[in-house]
């Protein structure tokens, strides 16, 4: 991947030229060499996600030490050209509305597990924050009684992630450790 940052920011700079041309500024030329950045980045990303995803699934399939490290490092290389692509969520809803479930953190703890008295415990702002849906088979949620006798991804993505509309309800992404 290093290749094709080197790749993308050389094309930038030949281009720049470009885009500055007699002066002025050529606005297509410079939206040009933005739109073939991004895709760049979006494509190492979606390369490594799916390294990633390999990973994830070797591991579940097979579950070891070896496989554990392999999707940890996985992980650990996805997100590089992941954070490169934050340059071009600014201004982009669309973006915004599903990069919570990708780079949500830290991970909510005490929604997920149980945590030690220290941690803290439920407020105004967050009644869920202890909620340790793994000891709990089944709990109420914005009036509503929760099935958690089972943790699928459904649940975590769609339940508990944002649970009560609190942000800082995080149950998927970036776990804090």
């Amino acid at each position: 991947m290093k290749t094709l940052t080197l790749a993308t920011t050389s094309l930038a700079l030949s281009i720049g030229g470009a885009a500055f041309a007699d002066g002025h500024i050529n606005k297509a030329a410079v939206l040009e060499t933005y739109a073939n950045i991004a895709e760049a980045n979006y494509t190492d990303s979606l390369i490594a996600a799916q390294r990633l995803q390999a990973a994830v699934n070797d591991l579940v399939a097979n579950p070891s030490p070896v496989a554990l490290d392999a999707a940890k490092a996985a992980w650990l290389a996805a997100r590089v050209p992941y954070q490169q692509t934050e340059v071009f969520r600014f201004g982009n809803a669309i973006v915004d509305d599903w990069e919570g479930k990708v780079n949500a953190w830290p991970l909510d703890d005490g929604l997920i597990d149980y945590v030690d008295a220290t941690y803290g415990g439920a407020t105004d702002e967050n009644a869920v924050a202890v909620l340790n849906v793994i000891a709990n088979a089944s709990f109420v949620l914005s009036g509503e009684t929760v099935d958690a006798s089972s943790i699928t991804p459904a649940l975590l993505e769609e339940t508990l992630q944002e649970a009560d509309g609190v942000e800082s309800n995080v149950a998927t992404g970036v776990p804090r450790h």
